[in-house]
């Protein structure tokens, strides 16, 4: 099951991603690995209703969602992962999700401890878990929309003793 993006949106499915993420890397199917929007049937519905007949979305809890990549299908889709934050992206690693590059899109939180871009707000427990996921040999980048140039994130870039 080929991997062509993992990607930590705060906002899940929305305008950047259908019209942006999806076409610029071919997406067949995206997966959303959320804990609490796969126990929200309301919700589910909504995102259901604003992707094309030509996507398959997948949404289910991060523990699901991880084992259900693991596993083969038969099927050689190209999967478009997104997560909330980067916890869920550290969940899905430290489960055997494999993954060489992380993409932060839009993250804000109400714990900011470190603004990243214009964009990436996080606050402690989600720089420790980008930490983590940086040391296990994952590149990350910072990137909005495919048009924008991506930057990596380096533990140059950003103050001293922050990743």
């Amino acid at each position: 099951m080929p991997i062509v993006l993992v990607r930590v949106d705060d906002r899940l499915i929305h305008g950047q991603i259908l019209e942006s993420w999806v076409p610029s890397t071919r997406a067949q199917e995206l997966v959303v690995a959320n804990d609490s929007l796969a126990q929200d049937h309301v919700q589910r519905m909504i995102m259901q209703a604003a992707i094309p007949y030509s996507i398959n979305l997948i949404i289910d809890g991060v523990e699901r969602i991880a084992s259900w990549l693991k596993r083969p299908d038969g099927r050689d889709l190209r999967r478009l992962v997104i997560v909330e934050d980067p916890i869920d992206a550290l969940r899905l690693k430290r489960s055997g999700v494999c993954f060489h590059e992380l993409n932060l899109g839009n993250l804000a939180t109400r714990e900011v401890s470190v603004c990243l871009s214009r964009s990436v707000y996080v606050g402690g427990r989600s720089l420790e878990a980008l930490r983590t996921i940086k040391r296990e040999g994952v590149r990350i980048n910072i990137q909005s929309v495919p048009f924008e140039k991506p930057v990596e994130l380096l533990e140059t870039s950003l103050p001293e003793g922050q990743l």
